[in-house]
């Protein structure tokens, strides 16, 4: 006896592939390699205190080692992959969570100071903390009579 469609595997289905459609040509960044493509992305929050920029990332699921981080100028991008805990040979009888490669990228006003860049990831929750590079000082030049 054939086994009935799951519509509500449909559905979330359907849902991946719109997000990746948009995440593909509604994204302003562009990642680095060409051929990659996120399969999700996770919530973040991201707020500013007296000198630096806080990113919280939900990743439930991820080990320190399953993620990087990288910091150019005034961008900071969080990338990563999610394997389901059966591995990929399991027989899995539902799976509504999303798995796969990621990837984040925030872009500030203010260039980032790579060397103070801070990450943790506890419970879940990644917290990455960036301070900002101090501003380049202005200066009005007077032009001298010669």
């Amino acid at each position: 006896m054939p086994l009935r469609p799951d519509p509500l595997k449909e559905l979330l289905d359907l849902q991946e592939r719109m997000n990746r459609l948009f995440d593909q040509t509604l994204s302003r960044e562009r990642i680095d390699d060409p051929g990659f493509t996120p399969s999700w992305a996770p919530v973040a929050d991201v707020y500013e205190t007296a000198g630096s920029y806080v990113i919280e990332i939900e990743l439930p699921g991820l080990c320190r080692e399953d993620v990087r981080i990288d910091v150019k100028g005034s961008k900071l991008t969080v990338r990563g992959e999610r394997q389901p805990l059966g591995g990929r040979s399991a027989a899995f009888h539902r799976l509504e969570r999303r798995y796969g490669p990621f990837v984040r990228s925030f872009r500030f006003g203010d260039a980032l100071d790579p060397e103070s860049v801070s990450a943790d990831l506890n419970d879940g929750l990644l917290r990455v903390e960036a301070r900002r590079l101090p501003a380049a000082g202005t200066r009005v030049v007077r032009v001298e009579r010669s």
